[in-house]
């Protein structure tokens, strides 16, 4: 698998997938890269085909006219395509750098993933994966993006991150219950060693973990959207309206799509979504009054105790709802 990785890097590297270098679907130059991804796409189909129990489907670029610029692998999971779907896919870079890989969904139907955007304008990328036309510009189509490097891969990361992706991507299909958080715990306790020393090689590995941690946290993206334009985008407690630290709050805890609904949510900042869950911050029903657990009431967050909520709310935050809140998770 490594070897057939750095080929096709080594191809991109000859042969870069920028403008003025595409090359015709006949050209006999494109017979060993053809090998070469076919030969990589076996070695994923012996390892993934019955994953979990479920059948997927293993793509490889192909082309029409021209070859792609931007050479990808797909495992797409039940009724899933490229065009129109969530899969994981490994991209490699268009000037032969390495790839990047994980959980993706369609440039052109978005399926609500919580993409990480990673290309804003006039900013270089070591591993770059949009290609030439507006339709294949991949950076930021991907949920759990992790970029490999020619000639520094490592197999088993690879597969691991796969194996992650996997899971992300049949969690978001409903087709496993099992939580993302839970699913990156799992796949990153490698990297949670107590008495560890400092090692400057694990930083980037941290910090892709809290990336994904911060973006799963935030709440699937279809729930998160539809809580900021229930709540105009400002957080029900502190009326912060800084997007990048509002989150969907479940009150009743997530329990599949059926939790997902706006009357179970309610838009909070970060700091006060940890507070809510951790059962230090409530909201009485009837009177949607806050309040604050004895730990804290006389904290910073005093000034909001006994606050009460706008009142031009229709059917959410659910009462019912909130008075489970109350009985089962507010500290007493």
């Amino acid at each position: 698998m490594i070897d057939r990785f750095n080929q096709i890097c080594e191809f991109r590297q000859a042969n870069p997938g920028t403008r003025g270098n595409g090359l015709s679907v006949q050209d006999p130059s494109l017979i060993p890269l053809i090998e070469d991804l076919t030969s990589l796409r076996f070695s994923l189909e012996q390892r993934f085909q019955n994953y979990r129990g479920f059948e997927f489907k293993f793509e490889q670029s192909k082309g029409q006219t021209y070859f792609p610029s931007i050479l990808h692998l797909a495992i797409l999971p039940p009724k899933q395509t490229v065009s129109k779907g969530i899969y994981v896919v490994i991209c490699f870079d268009k000037l032969g750098r390495g790839a990047l890989a994980g959980c993706a969904e369609s440039k052109t139907n978005p399926m609500g993933l919580n993409t990480i955007i990673r290309k804003i304008p006039r900013q270089d990328l070591n591993i770059d994966v949009d290609g030439l036309r507006p339709t294949t510009k991949y950076n930021n189509t991907f949920e759990n993006p992790k970029e490999f490097y020619f000639h520094d891969l490592s197999e088993n990361d690879l597969i691991n991150h796969l194996q992650d992706s996997l899971d992300l991507c049949l969690y978001h299909l409903s087709l496993i219950d099992e939580s993302p958080i839970n699913i990156n715990t799992r796949v990153n306790a490698k990297y949670a060693h107590e008495n560890s020393d400092f090692n400057i090689d694990d930083i980037e590995d941290g910090r892709e973990k809290v990336a994904r941690h911060i973006t799963l946290r935030r709440g699937q993206k279809k729930f998160r959207d539809a809580l900021i334009k229930a709540y105009n985008g400002t957080c029900a407690v502190t009326g912060s309206k800084t997007l990048s630290v509002l989150e969907a709050a479940h009150i009743v805890p997530y329990k599949g799509n059926d939790t997902n609904v706006v009357q179970n949510g309610i838009l909070l900042r970060s700091d006060i979504h940890t507070l809510f869950d951790l059962g230090l911050l409530t909201i009485i029903p009837n009177k949607f009054e806050i309040k604050l657990h004895q730990d804290i009431s006389e904290s910073e967050y005093s000034k909001y105790n006994k606050l009460t909520l706008p009142s031009n709310r229709l059917d959410y935050p659910n009462e019912a709802a909130l008075l489970w809140h109350n009985e089962n998770e507010f500290k007493k």
